[in-house]
């Protein structure tokens, strides 16, 4: 399995609408952003899309989610109140969706990677919590309430029913151990030994304003599993 960098409006848009149609499909679904309203979102995150091989087509993406710090972009919704937090140090993932059981499972331990990564001090979801509960994955990894629960007026389900949120937040030793555990997944195997590939673009040609940091994330990293 290889996990991309989607970085074009191409790719994005094949990603909100694939996003689109799994929301629709998968589990009770829901109608949140059409696809032209969340890839116009994505525009301003750092976007990962799952792919069955290394020479799978954009199309064939069977996974994905998307993530930016609070300086990149706003909450998508006001609460909880993280102004005592630096912008740039918290995370907000979002936009996760999957046609692969697999798959969710990686995107499951890569995330914690990323974040690991980019130094995050805190990170913030918005899973649903009705008419469906889908709160406890993310609780069991040691994510704890925000606030209380905020209704999606941009979302509902197919029969028009409204979908409220449960904002999540982990931060400090939580965090530290979620990355822990995030690497640990993906790098240890103690049953045999992992190969990972990772690839990265060559700095000899970028500009200074290329290898300034501009924006959130990593810039078109794949890591495969060999």
């Amino acid at each position: 399995m290889e996990i991309r960098q989607l970085t074009t409006d191409y790719e994005k848009r094949v990603f909100a609408e694939r996003a689109v149609y799994a929301r629709a499909t998968q589990g009770f679904g829901f109608k949140y952003k059409s696809a032209p309203q969340l890839s116009q979102t994505l525009r301003l995150e750092t976007v990962y899309g799952f792919f069955e091989t290394a020479n799978a087509q954009v199309d064939e993406m069977i996974a994905g989610f998307a993530m930016h710090d609070l300086a990149s972009a706003a909450q998508s919704f006001p609460k909880p109140d993280l102004s005592h937090l630096p912008p740039e140090s918290v995370i907000e993932g979002g936009a996760l969706w999957s046609l692969s059981r697999g798959a969710a499972g990686v995107a499951r331990k890569i995330a914690p990677v990323i974040i690991g990564m980019l130094q995050a001090k805190a990170v913030l979801l918005y899973p649903i919590c009705k008419p469906i509960d889908l709160t406890a994955p993310h609780r069991e990894l040691g994510f704890i309430d925000a606030c209380e629960p905020i209704l999606n007026r941009s979302a509902h389900t197919l029969e028009g029913g409204p979908i409220w949120m449960q904002p999540l937040i982990m931060e400090g030793e939580k965090l530290q151990a979620y990355v822990r555990w995030g690497f640990d997944s993906i790098f240890r195997n103690d049953q045999g030994r992992q190969v990972f590939q990772v690839q990265m673009p060559s700095t000899r040609h970028l500009t200074r304003s290329q290898t300034h940091r501009t924006e959130f994330g990593t810039d078109r990293i794949s890591v495969t599993a060999v």
